[in-house]
């Protein structure tokens, strides 16, 4: 698990400067809280989607015994991918936020 979490740490970090590239950082802390509810609010529709499709596709094949279709199983993978890919911008969103806070101290610092 370590290895993974070094990978997604990485992938954090690319996300995050795909991101800086497109928009700038923070101009307030609402503005911030308002991005990373957004994020926020994208994983919990993937891992709900996700959930759905386990208790429904999944669980009607195994409560019968039955394998699991391939494409159900790669449906499934797919999905927990889409949720693992919010779950790095929701990362990525509060490392953003975490970076416009420095820059508003910086800039308080040397207008005081």
């Amino acid at each position: 698990m370590v290895t993974v979490e070094k990978d997604v740490r990485l992938l954090v970090k690319k996300e995050l400067a795909t991101v800086n590239e497109d928009f700038p950082l923070f101009a307030s802390a609402y503005e911030g809280w308002a991005k990373v509810r957004a994020a926020l609010a994208g994983v919990e529709t993937e891992r709900y989607m996700l959930d759905r499709y386990v208790e429904q596709r999944l669980w009607n094949e195994a409560r019968f015994g039955r394998d699991v279709p391939k494409e159900d199983l790669k449906e499934a993978q797919s999905q927990a991918v889409q949720m693992a890919a919010q779950a790095i911008r929701l990362a990525a969103m509060i490392c953003k936020l975490e970076r416009s806070q420095r820059r508003w101290k910086r800039k308080a610092g040397k207008s005081a």
